[in-house]
């Protein structure tokens, strides 16, 4: 499926919910679709902003949830793009129709009539808003071009090149290094004919967790008992020897990818 970028900045996310809470509630106010218009403008004023607050509130409660799917899987999809419209929808269609059916809107739809004859027609409305300003967003996804890993095999044509936040880890298997990747959500391996020495002196940034094992640690997550982290798609051993060090970098700035390639 299709990758797409996504900045995760929650800054341009809250001013992304913010636009779409002002639109809907200038909409609802000035244009006064269905019988909204038969209300007084005063109490326009008074009842429908807090339509736009249930919009800003469910679009901002799925921020964190985007970002940790995102920095789980690495990538981001328009199969997830749109779940997350999806998901935007569903909360924001039952805590209108809460507020629609309180003390302070009363109204008279059941949850269907309201789905489909209020909240349908204004989803449509705002779907084009919803999707530019996500897009326009994600186009400005910070500038992350890194130069690419190059890791090599004894024989010149044995070569893999990788951008950094793809290396996950990498293993020693007999006389050969596995290099263990991710690739749109999936985990793949290559082998090469190398030793985990010299990819230790030629990349920068790797942590040693066992004799066996280099890790990137941007893909840390969490531990697994007292011998073994979780990374993204896998698990690695821990020696003793190196716990001290990767629980400095489960406290510290460490885990961001700060990968780059010896000259």
């Amino acid at each position: 499926m299709s990758t797409l970028p996504l900045n995760t900045s929650y800054k341009y996310h809250l001013l992304i919910s913010l636009i779409i809470s002002l639109w809907l509630v200038l909409f609802l106010i000035l244009i006064a679709p269905f019988d909204i218009a038969e209300l007084t403008f005063s109490a326009r004023l008074e009842i429908l902003p807090t339509y736009g607050l249930i919009s800003f509130l469910a679009y901002t409660i799925l921020i964190p949830i985007q970002n940790w799917i995102f920095k789980r899987f690495k990538t981001w999809t328009i199969g997830t793009e749109c779940i997350f419209i999806v998901l935007f929808n569903i909360i924001q269609i039952f805590i209108c129709y809460g507020y629609y059916k309180s003390s302070i809107v009363n109204g008279n739809y059941d949850f269907q009539k309201f789905g489909l004859e209020i909240y349908l027609p204004i989803f449509f409305i705002l779907l084009p808003i919803i999707i530019f300003l996500r897009w326009f967003l994600n186009k400005k996804v910070p500038n992350q071009t890194h130069k690419k890993l190059i890791l090599r095999g004894d024989n010149k044509h044995d070569v893999i090149q990788l951008l950094p936040e793809e290396l996950i880890c990498i293993s020693s298997a007999d006389n050969y290094i596995e290099i263990n990747y991710a690739k749109h959500g999936e985990l793949h391996k290559k082998l090469l004919r190398n030793t985990l020495k010299s990819v230790q002196n030629d990349i920068n940034g790797l942590l040693k967790v066992h004799r066996s094992h280099l890790i990137n640690p941007s893909h840390f997550i969490e531990w697994k008992g007292n011998n073994t982290i979780i990374l993204t798609l896998m698990e690695v051993p821990v020696s003793k020897r190196y716990r001290d060090a990767i629980l400095e970098m489960n406290q510290s700035s460490l885990k961001t990818n700060t990968l780059s390639q010896s000259q």
